[in-house]
């Protein structure tokens, strides 16, 4: 008789189990972070003038160009970025110097409220909007560049940005896609080199990352 009754609590036992497993899966992964399908990354050619980093790899730790700090972000199918709430921020180590002219390019994604926030001429590589420590801040978003308060239409999806900083005639141009987008006078601040590009809020990411010296 006790037999029976083991051998009978230990099958109830393992039905409860298999019962309350298959609930649990079953039910939504509340921790689970919703991933963004990323476009495919255009290729890029730049020549060895050029700082470049096509972000289909890990940005070294010891990288002579570029440094990679955040939290959250990924590489993921040649992008750098963040789906949700975490951040990267890229700085080029190549600084110039207020009287030395740069071109900044990368391709840019962002998707609902994500964008991206692009530095020039910052005090440090350190710098961050809103700091005080001045510099030239752009923002990229989803169908729009915001630059000193002013915003501008632009394709939507993924796109080709180029920053042109043309030092000697302190001018600013940008380039979406091939297409001039802005262009205004651009005096250097606090003479800082510094140029960056960060994630305010995801999803935001970007590819081909290239920086040099002139025009």
């Amino acid at each position: 008789m006790k037999k029976i009754t083991a051998v009978t609590v230990i099958a109830l036992t393992a039905a409860v189990l298999t019962l309350a497993q298959s609930c649990r899966r079953g039910e939504p992964d509340e921790t689970a972070k919703e991933t963004v399908a990323l476009p495919q990354p255009v290729s890029a050619d730049y020549g060895t003038e050029w700082a470049y980093a096509g972000m289909d790899r890990q940005i070294p730790s010891d990288d002579n160009d570029f440094a990679v700090t955040g939290s959250g972000f990924v590489y993921r199918d040649g992008w750098l970025g963040t789906d949700g709430d975490g951040y990267f921020d890229l700085a080029c180590l190549r600084e110039p110097g207020s009287e030395e002219s740069f071109t900044l390019c990368f391709d840019a994604y962002a998707k609902g409220d994500g964008f991206l926030r692009i530095g020039l001429w910052l005090y440090s590589v350190d710098s961050l909007p809103g700091d005080g420590s001045g510099g030239v801040w752009l923002s990229y978003f989803d169908g729009l560049i915001s630059d000193n308060g002013e915003s501008r239409t632009i394709p939507k999806g993924a796109a080709s940005v180029r920053v042109q900083m043309d030092a000697p005639g302190q001018r600013l141009r940008v380039y979406v896609n091939g297409d001039l987008v802005i262009e205004r006078a651009c005096a250097p601040e606090n003479g800082g080199g510094a140029v960056k590009i960060i994630s305010g809020k995801g999803p935001a990411f970007i590819s081909n990352a290239a920086f040099r010296m002139g025009i």
